[in-house]
């Protein structure tokens, strides 16, 4: 079916007026896999690596129930890629942390598939809470 051919009318099996924001992520630590990873510019000019992990629903805690049923997506946007000594050093030490071998190059292509331990905290954003991706180590 195409875009064209969609009703201009979407149900919803609750009334939207009454919806509630749902209760974000807990906090903790989660293993994720690495779906996508592109190199994005900054507000700034600089350049950054977006990585987009993936967590599986049987990671949820037993009584989380406000999770998306498919898994949860999360990007962390913390991977300086300038060529500057901090930047470097911290792409080495992501590139260690996901088993792919640094060198004056990175494809960040080479981040599909990959696994890392995503450490979780909640940080409000527009008034309301949200998972945010802390700070990734080796899984």
């Amino acid at each position: 079916m195409s875009e064209e051919a969609l009703p201009s009318i979407v149900e919803f099996s609750e009334d939207l007026s009454t919806q509630e924001a749902p209760n974000p992520l807990p906090i903790g630590k989660y293993r994720g896999t690495v779906r996508a990873a592109e190199v994005k510019l900054s507000q700034k000019d600089k350049k950054y690596g977006a990585v987009t992990y993936f967590i599986s629903p049987d990671q949820y805690p037993a009584d989380y129930t406000d999770g998306n049923p498919e898994g949860t997506t999360l990007v962390y946007r913390r991977l300086g890629l300038e060529d500057n000594p901090q930047a470097r050093f911290g792409a080495r030490k992501f590139c260690e942390m996901h088993g792919v071998v640094p060198s004056r190059s990175i494809d960040m292509n080479s981040f599909v598939g990959t696994e890392a331990l995503l450490h979780i905290k909640h940080e409000p954003y527009e008034g309301i809470q949200r998972a945010v991706i802390d700070k990734v180590s080796a899984a």
